[in-house]
């Protein structure tokens, strides 16, 4: 067919041939015998054909639950929902007003159960899902059979009940990965979490409802571990996390904490777990391999009910955090280590959350102060990690804390004194401030995500700078003698300056070098203030600080003037001169 098409073509090149359009021949080839590839068949459009409509856009999907209900059979799958719940309700039914014994109840509804399994079995391969979604009607009425006789009629042992949960909890696992069907194991996972709640007399016992719920969960990491079903993994979060909320909102005491928290921190690793084999699963194939309703999810809420659970007791919350901040930046370093080239988003989000939450213990342990602090220490962490994964919203957060950490610093130094130089959460607190603005103009000078970036870091350089003077400022004058206070003041400015050459040298930062010339503006407004409190400008620390602040500046002066712009490095020439002169004069 391909050579026919070519012979037509190399024959009469001006005839249309349809629906075959020649391509123009550049040079003459022999024949070959094998057949073109229908995938080079390319049709070459002319100049004078019309260019090809664009496509029509996908239409939106659907919303997740509707696409399930009104896919495949839709009358197969809300009975078999109407018949779960019925179910549950017809044991209720029958325990309180009919005298067959509960055993047998039980027994005929089990027997039902594994009628529906198999019966979904055999039709396993009928269009529409049909037989999955009986099969995972049949699981969950096992579920609700056994959780029953369990919890409501005490008819088997614990360590019974536990083992059949789990031949349960594996045998739907199975069977979904087997047959790759999702909505199987979304039924049977459905199921599993409705039960105790369907049978539930509202008298039992947490210990066995979160037991139940671990296995349940033990069987939807399994299933990760072979697939990686997302909406699978989020149904059993939510119905794992939102039930425990509930029942800690109206049923948790302290004397419950024994038996609550090993529950919280299996449920938190289990679904770290989760998180990383999704991530697993999925990144060979996909550009942002991270669940990211999983990943951060998991940790905020699980933080906010272990904050619930130790309200009472001291620090309880501030080593919550720091335990958590230490499991992250762990966990960041060994999945590194192992899977750095698949994981590497992952990991990064991992060391943001280690921060956030090792910056977050900062304030629940300590004063507002480092409270302010940590918020600007997580704003740094939220622009770096919104900058690496290429996300707004973290970038604007992070950005958005600078200012917000440096309003509530100020807010709670009224009435502020500190028995100890440098060592107190004033001077940290503030220089932590600035390093982290200053941090943001580094960074955002060398991404450049945007047409605006130029002037938010020259923004971020002047606040970070305006902290690191006004910190070290402030703590000269609450720990040195007041006739000294102001010459060395002066003194620290010009160290400023000399680690402002320093960091442009090094990390080859631009705008450091204008950083470096702070000290020219803090000379000018030190030149009035000294002569109001002084004879002399050599009064006191003057005859040392006046002398050394101008030579510092004249050697900062030569290293950065040709990297600013000419007309500010002309400027501080003669500006710099004028002052000398009437410091002299």
């Amino acid at each position: 067919m391909g050579g026919s098409a070519m012979t037509v073509a190399s024959a009469a090149p001006a005839v249309s041939i349809e629906p075959v359009i020649p391509a123009p021949v550049v040079e003459e080839r022999p024949m070959v015998s094998e057949p073109v590839p229908e995938s080079t068949a390319i049709p070459v459009a002319t100049a004078e054909a019309a260019p090809a409509p664009e496509p029509a856009a996908p239409p939106a999907e659907p919303n997740a639950l509707w696409k399930w209900l009104s896919g495949g059979n839709t009358l197969v799958r809300v009975g078999v929902l109407i018949l779960f719940i019925g179910v549950a309700f017809l044991v209720r039914y029958a325990g309180e007003h009919i005298d067959v014994p509960i055993e047998a109840r039980l027994i005929g509804v089990a027997l039902g159960a594994i009628v529906l399994l198999v019966l979904g079995w055999r039709l396993r391969e009928r269009a529409g899902g049909y037989g999955l979604v009986l099969q995972g009607g049949g699981v969950g009425v096992l579920y609700l059979v056994v959780f029953g006789a369990f919890h409501r009629w005490h008819l088997v042992p614990p360590q019974l009940a536990f083992v059949l949960l789990v031949v349960i909890a594996l045998a739907s696992a199975i069977l979904a990965i087997a047959q790759d069907s999702r909505s199987l194991a979304v039924a049977g996972v459905t199921g599993g979490f409705l039960a105790p709640l369907l049978a539930s007399t509202g008298q039992g016992s947490h210990v066995m409802l979160f037991s139940f719920y671990l296995v349940l969960d033990i069987g939807v990491l399994v299933i990760a571990w072979y697939k990686a079903w997302r909406g699978l993994n989020l149904l059993s979060f939510a119905f794992t996390f939102g039930i425990g909320a509930i029942w800690g909102a109206e049923a948790y005491r302290p004397e419950h904490f024994a038996t609550t928290e090993p529950f919280l921190v299996a449920f938190f690793l289990l679904y770290v777990a989760v998180a990383v084999l999704y991530a697993l699963r999925r990144a060979p194939s996909l550009k942002d391999p991270v669940d990211n309703i999983l990943v951060f999810g998991n940790p905020l809420v699980a933080a906010g009910l272990q904050f619930g659970l130790v309200k009472e007791i001291e620090y309880g919350a501030a080593w919550s955090a720091v335990a958590l901040g230490a499991f992250y930046c762990v966990l960041a370093h060994q999945l590194w280590r192992r899977e750095r080239e698949s994981l590497q988003l992952l990991v990064e989000c991992f060391i943001a959350l280690g921060v956030a939450f090792a910056t977050l213990a900062i304030p629940l342990a300590f004063d507002g102060r480092w409270t302010a602090a940590s918020w600007a220490l997580e704003g740094a962490a939220a622009l770096w990690v919104g900058t690496r994964q290429n996300r707004r919203l973290p970038r604007w957060l992070g950005l958005a804390l600078q200012p917000a950490a440096g309003i509530a610093f100020l807010s709670d130094m009224q009435g502020y004194s500190a028995a100890l130089a440098v060592l107190n959460s004033g001077f940290l607190g503030g220089m932590t401030i600035a390093l982290s603005g200053l941090f943001c103009s580094l960074y955002l000078e060398r991404t450049r995500t945007g047409s605006g970036s130029n002037v938010l870091s020259a923004f971020l350089l002047l606040w970070g700078t305006a902290w690191w003077l006004g910190t070290g400022w402030y703590e000269i004058h609450l720990f040195v003698r007041r006739d000294w206070s102001p010459g060395i003041q002066l003194l620290y400015a010009a160290g400023a300056s000399l680690l402002f050459v320093l960091a442009q040298r090094r990390l080859q930062w631009t705008l450091a070098a204008y950083g470096a010339l702070i000290l020219l503006p803090v000379m000018a407004l030190w030149t009035p203030m000294w002569t109001e409190a002084f004879a002399h400008p050599f009064a006191d620390f003057g005859v040392v600080a006046w002398p050394v602040a101008f030579l510092v500046f004249y050697f900062v002066l030569a290293k950065v003037e040709n990297e600013v712009v000419r007309a500010l490095a002309s400027a501080s020439h003669c500006v710099a001169l004028w002052l000398l002169a009437i410091v002299l004069g």
